[in-house]
């Protein structure tokens, strides 16, 4: 299913992650990870575990358009993945391979 360009994938992908738990995690939370490429500017324990999730839960190519709706990096994004599998998420190998030819 394609998904219209004018909708933002920022709130796509946060509405996705809030589904099972109401509105924990907030657009500005998604963001600062991304940016940053950490879970550490997300202070809601809920909010950060479902950051954990990303990955896992959307698809590659929708957290790309989130990091090019920042105008942030790859390289950010993949620095939060690998921060993911840190916290014991799993990988994703469908993520590792859509940026592998990327960074």
């Amino acid at each position: 299913m394609s998904i219209p360009a004018s909708t933002s994938a920022l709130d796509l992908a946060v509405t996705h992650l809030n589904a099972p738990v109401g509105d924990v995690l907030t657009r500005s939370d998604l963001c600062q990870a991304l940016r940053i490429g950490s879970l550490s500017p997300v202070q809601h324990q809920t909010a950060a575990a479902l950051v954990t999730y990303l990955f896992v839960e959307i698809d590659p190519q929708l957290i790309i358009r989130c990091v090019n709706e920042l105008r942030s990096g790859l390289a950010q994004a993949n620095g939060l993945y690998e921060e993911t599998l840190k916290a014991r998420a799993p990988r994703v190998p469908a993520w590792e391979n859509a940026v592998r030819h990327l960074l």
